[in-house]
C-alpha cells in the first residue's frame, strides 16, 4: 500500500511551538540546551497505514497569591472586553506569588522571567515577591530534550498597586505619590512599628479620603527626640479596631491643626504604641513615662501612674473621660466609670468627683478615699488630702 504523506501537526491557537535547535541563539537565551533530533517517528495504524502521532505542545502560566485586576487597573477590561491582552492579576506590595506551568506533560525544562529585573529561574514552580508598585510582565519558556520549545499565548501581567494613607508599608516607594512610609524599620520609632505606615504631614493641608490628622508623639522630631518637633500626620480614620488593618488598633489621639474642630480624633496605630487616657504609664523602672501616653502626660496618680491630660472649657477630654478637679486642685482628664477598669491599680476606685466646670459630680476612676494607711496598704499610704498615694510620691 502506498504511504500517505504525514499531515502537518495542528497548532493550538496562540501557542508558539518551535522545533528543537532551529535557533541556537534563542535556545541559549532560554537556557534549555540544544540538541539535534530526528523527525518524530510515525506510528503504525491498525490498517497498516502510518500516521503522525505528534501532539501539539501547549503551555500556559498558573499563578496563585493575587486577585483579578481591580477596577481602574491597567489590565481592567470591564469597560472594553475586546481590549483583553492576556491574563492579569493584582495586589498590594509586598506581593508574594506562586507560579506553575500548565500544559503538555512532555515539557520538563522551564525558564521563568518575572519582569522586574531579578534573575530568571529554571525552577519548575517558583515563588516570587514583588516589593514595589508597578506593572510587570511574567514570561515562560518550556521545552524538553526530544521536543521543541513552546511559550504561552500571552505573558502574565502582574499589577502591584501603590498603598494609600494608613496602610502598612516597608519603604517609601510602596506608598502613593505624596506619601512616605512613616516609622519604617530603622527610622527610630518604637519597636511596636514592625512595619511603617503610609502617611504625610498634615500641619499645612488636610488629609483626604478616609484619613484623619493626628498628633503622634512617638514620631522622631527633626531636631532629635520625639513629640515636640514632629508635625501631625495623616492616619487611617476609625471608629473601632475592626476598621483597622491587621496589627493596628483604633486609638484616641490629639487631633492635628488641620483636622476637624474637635480636639481628639480616632486613628489606626500599631498595637501597644500609645496608651489611652486612664491607662497605667509607669515604666519598668517605676518612673512616670509621658511618652507612653497618647496625651503626652503620665500623671502621678495611683500606684501605676495614669495617662491623663490637662483640661478646661476650651480643651475638653476624649470620649469616656471627664475633666475633674483632683484633691490637689489640678483639673485632669480621668476615665469615667464603668468604662474604666480601676481594679488594675490598687490605689484607685470608682468614686464621685467634682467636674472642673462646677456643674455637678461625675463618677470617675480616681484615687481611693482613706482615713488611715490601712486602706491603702501595701501599695501606698493615706495622703494629706485623705486619698491614697503611692509610697514615695
Amino acid at each position: 500500500m502506498r504511504r500517505k504523506p504525514p499531515a502537518a501537526p495542528a497548532r493550538r491557537a496562540g501557542i508558539r511551538s518551535l522545533p528543537a535547535c532551529t535557533a541556537a541563539a534563542w535556545l541559549a537565551i532560554a537556557g534549555l540546551g540544544c540538541h539535534d533530533h530526528a523527525a518524530p517517528s510515525l506510528d503504525a495504524s491498525a490498517d497498516g497505514v502510518d500516521t503522525d502521532a505528534t501532539n501539539p505542545l501547549t503551555l500556559d502560566i498558573g499563578v496563585s497569591g493575587c486577585a483579578p485586576p481591580a477596577p481602574g487597573d491597567a489590565c481592567d477590561t470591564s469597560a472594553d472586553p475586546g481590549a483583553a491582552t492576556g491574563p492579569c492579576c493584582s495586589g498590594p506590595p509586598p506581593l508574594m506569588l506562586s507560579f506553575a506551568p500548565v500544559g503538555s506533560r512532555e515539557l520538563t525544562q522551564f525558564r521563568w522571567n518575572f519582569g522586574d529585573g531579578t534573575p530568571a529561574t529554571t525552577e519548575r514552580a517558583p515563588s516570587h515577591a514583588y516589593l514595589h508598585p508597578g506593572r510587570y510582565s511574567v514570561t515562560l519558556v518550556g521545552g524538553a530534550s526530544s521536543t521543541g520549545m513552546v511559550t504561552p499565548p500571552h505573558p502574565l501581567t502582574v499589577i502591584v498597586q501603590s498603598l494609600g494613607v494608613g496602610t502598612l508599608c516597608e519603604v517609601d516607594a510602596q506608598c502613593d505619590d505624596g506619601l512616605a512610609c512613616l516609622c519604617a524599620p530603622g527610622r527610630g520609632c518604637p519597636a511596636t512599628f514592625v512595619r511603617g505606615i503610609c502617611s504625610a504631614p498634615c500641619d499645612a493641608a488636610p488629609c483626604g479620603g478616609n484619613a484623619t490628622c493626628a498628633a503622634l508623639s512617638v514620631i522622631p522630631a527633626a531636631g532629635g527626640g520625639t513629640g515636640a518637633g514632629a508635625p501631625p500626620v495623616c492616619l487611617a480614620a476609625c471608629e473601632s479596631d475592626g476598621d483597622c488593618p491587621a496589627g493596628l488598633v483604633c486609638a484616641t489621639l490629639p487631633a492635628g491643626a488641620s483636622a476637624a474642630a474637635a480636639p481628639w480624633t480616632r486613628a489606626c496605630i500599631p498595637l501597644g504604641t500609645l496608651q489611652a487616657v486612664g491607662a497605667p504609664c509607669r515604666d519598668a523602672n517605676d518612673a512616670l513615662d509621658d511618652g507612653a501616653c497618647a496625651t503626652g502626660l503620665c500623671a502621678d496618680i495611683g500606684a501605676l501612674g495614669v495617662c491623663s491630660a490637662a483640661c478646661d472649657d476650651g480643651h475638653p477630654c476624649p470620649d469616656d473621660a471627664a475633666c475633674v478637679l483632683l484633691p490637689d486642685g489640678g483639673p485632669r482628664c480621668l476615665t469615667t466609670c464603668p468604662a474604666s477598669d480601676c481594679a488594675r491599680d490598687p490605689l484607685l476606685a470608682c468614686a464621685a468627683a467634682p467636674r472642673a466646670d462646677g456643674t455637678d459630680d461625675v463618677t470617675v476612676c480616681s484615687p481611693k478615699s482613706c482615713s488611715s494607711d490601712t486602706t491603702c496598704a501595701p501599695s501606698g499610704i493615706c495622703g494629706p488630702n485623705a486619698v491614697c498615694v503611692r509610697t514615695g510620691s
